[in-house]
């Protein structure tokens, strides 16, 4: 119990210190802001706290090609941060794997490199343009989707060009190391 309660008041003194640090800064409309992080804290505190009761608003089948909403927290660097949506590439129960989605186009370096694929369609979300990176692919526990919000999916093309631009990278392949003897 003790050493509860000092991890919590060690936890509290650096929150403090990072508050003190960050405080004046403005942060109007820049992500990742010290903002973002400390309301990441909360809510993934209470997400937690409420990991028993989540366990029941969960049952909702969840397949490969469903689109949801993920909140994917505060991340760094180039990490896909805050909420996306994002789609199932497979279901393993309390863990999923999944793409998250942005709408923001990629550069024309971006698109030769053939690791973004625009998807068509996205069913129960507004029609606009979207795209994946298959070096996005995220393990995410169930407990990061918000079951309030609608879920859509895609067609099977697009998880077909998704699939193919998995086959076609470095990502999966083998190659085995030089011997050097």
């Amino acid at each position: 119990m003790q050493e509860l309660l000092n991890i919590l008041n060690n936890t509290k003194n650096t929150l403090d210190n990072y508050y003190e640090i960050h405080k004046n800064e403005k942060f109007y409309n820049k992500r990742n802001s010290p903002k973002d992080y400390l309301e990441w804290i909360d809510k993934k505190t209470k997400i937690i706290i409420n990991s028993p009761e989540f366990i029941e608003k969960s049952k909702e089948y969840i397949v490969r090609g469903d689109v949801v909403w993920v909140e994917f927290g505060f991340n760094i660097g180039e990490e896909f941060s805050g909420r996306h949506p994002a789609v199932v590439l497979k279901n393993g129960g309390k863990t999923l794997l999944v793409l998250p989605i942005t709408s923001k186009q990629p550069t024309e370096k971006q698109l030769a490199s053939k690791t973004y694929i625009e998807l068509g369609k996205i069913y129960n979300f507004k029609t606009m343009k979207r795209w994946v990176n298959i070096f996005n692919i995220n393990p995410i526990s169930i407990e990061r989707i918000d079951f309030t919000k609608k879920k859509g999916n895609i067609k099977g093309i697009d998880l077909d060009n998704i699939s193919k631009a998995f086959l076609d990278s470095d990502l999966f392949k083998y190659r085995p190391a030089k011997n050097n003897l």
